[in-house]
C-alpha cells in the first residue's frame, strides 16, 4: 500500500499510514486552513480561556487551560472553527486528543457553540495534520463515518452532540442520555 509511520513506539501493530497524511495535507492547501501559530498569541489565548470550560467539560477537574493547544483555527464570517488539543491519557507519552467545533463569539460569551468530532489520541507531531485532514473531508460533506476506526471517536452511529445541552448524548434503545 505504501509506506506507514508507526504511531505506537512500544512494539504496538497499529500504525498511521503516511499516504492519509500527505493525501490531507495536499487537500488542506486548497481550503487555506490559516495557521493558528499565524494568529495573535493575546487573541488565541483570550479565545483559549473561554472555550476552554466548554470544551474541557469534566476534564476540567484535571486539566489546565494552559495545557490546551490550537491546532485548527479558521475564521468564516463571524464562525470560528477551532480544533483544540488536550494531553491524553495514554500508556505511551506524548499522546493528545483533539476537539473539532464551531463557535459564534459574543462579547459576553457565546451565540452558539458546536463540537463537530473528537479525534482518538495521537503523537502531538501528527495530531494537526489528522486535525486539518478530517475537518477538510467535513467540510467538503464526506460523512465521518469514513474515518470511524482509526481517527475519530465521536460521533459514532450512537453518539450525537446536542447543541441546546451543549455536550455529547447516547442513544440507548429508544432513549436518549445526556449525563
Amino acid at each position: 500500500m505504501g509506506k506507514t509511520l508507526p504511531i505506537f513506539s512500544n512494539r504496538g501493530r497499529q500504525v498511521l499510514p503516511l499516504l492519509f497524511l500527505v493525501f490531507f495535507s495536499a487537500r488542506c492547501t486548497a481550503l487555506d486552513l490559516s495557521d493558528p501559530d499565524k494568529v495573535p498569541a493575546s487573541v488565541r489565548d483570550s479565545l483559549r480561556a473561554r472555550l476552554y470550560p466548554l470544551v474541557a467539560g469534566a476534564h476540567a477537574a484535571r486539566d489546565s487551560v494552559t495545557s490546551y493547544r490550537w491546532e485548527l483555527w479558521l475564521q468564516a464570517g463571524e464562525t470560528l472553527y477551532f480544533g483544540l488539543s488536550r494531553p491524553a491519557r495514554s500508556r505511551f507519552p506524548g499522546r493528545r486528543e483533539a476537539v473539532v467545533g464551531r463557535a459564534i463569539p459574543t462579547d459576553t460569551g457565546w451565540l452558539y457553540y458546536e463540537e463537530l468530532f473528537w479525534t482518538y489520541r495521537f503523537p502531538a507531531e501528527t495530531l494537526r495534520a489528522v486535525v486539518k485532514g478530517l475537518f477538510t473531508s467535513w467540510k467538503e460533506g464526506q460523512p465521518l463515518s469514513l474515518f470511524q476506526e482509526r481517527y475519530v471517536a465521536f460521533p459514532d452511529p450512537y453518539t450525537f452532540y446536542s447543541v441546546q445541552r451543549r455536550r455529547w448524548c447516547r442513544l440507548i434503545g429508544q432513549d436518549t442520555l445526556c449525563p
